[in-house]
């Protein structure tokens, strides 16, 4: 008989999930729209002949990848005696377990947005961002962050693209 050992489990903020929802259904409903007007199908070979259709589309599928990124991003977290386990929100079949001491480290990062800054943890892997934990999703993100027994090494400054090309995975830090 298996005994969990379940600290703590992420409570969501309903601000960081509706604006996540928010954008992507404003985004979704936008590219339905300009197909639906312009009685063009994008399944159609003719579609992607025209250059300026084909740069719209690209536009549009770019656009639907980084909604795509937001909804996986919205996380369940899970946090045991000495693991971590992430499964998403929208898509529970990505789900992830690490060990606390498959990190290397932690850090904290100031992140902005347009309604306002918030605290993120990120937990560093071989210099690189590997999975973050965030103030804008969790209610309970300071109960959160001191459950997770990973060595923290302070406050990360850095901007707002740099963050960004550290999430991609294209710079370390």
């Amino acid at each position: 008989m298996a005994i969990f050992s379940i600290h703590m489990v992420s409570k969501f903020k309903f601000k960081g999930i509706f604006i996540t929802l928010y954008i992507n259904a404003s985004i979704g409903f936008l590219i339905w729209m300009v197909f639906k007007k312009s009685k063009i199908s994008p399944l159609d070979h003719e579609f992607w002949v025209d250059k300026s259709r084909m740069l719209i589309g690209i536009l549009f599928l770019f656009l639907e990848f980084i909604t795509l990124y937001f909804l996986v991003k919205v996380k369940r977290i899970v946090i045991e005696k000495d693991k971590i386990i992430f499964t998403s929100v929208f898509f529970p079949f990505l789900k992830k377990e690490r060990l606390f001491s498959y990190y290397d480290y932690s850090k904290f990062v100031e992140e902005y947005t347009k309604q306002g800054s918030y605290e993120a943890l990120w937990l560093i892997k071989n210099g690189k961002l590997a999975d973050d934990i965030s103030s804008f999703y969790y209610s309970n993100y300071t109960k959160l962050k001191f459950e997770i027994k990973i060595k923290n090494k302070g406050k990360l400054n850095i901007g707002s693209f740099a963050q960004l090309f550290c999430r991609l995975g294209l710079r370390r830090i």
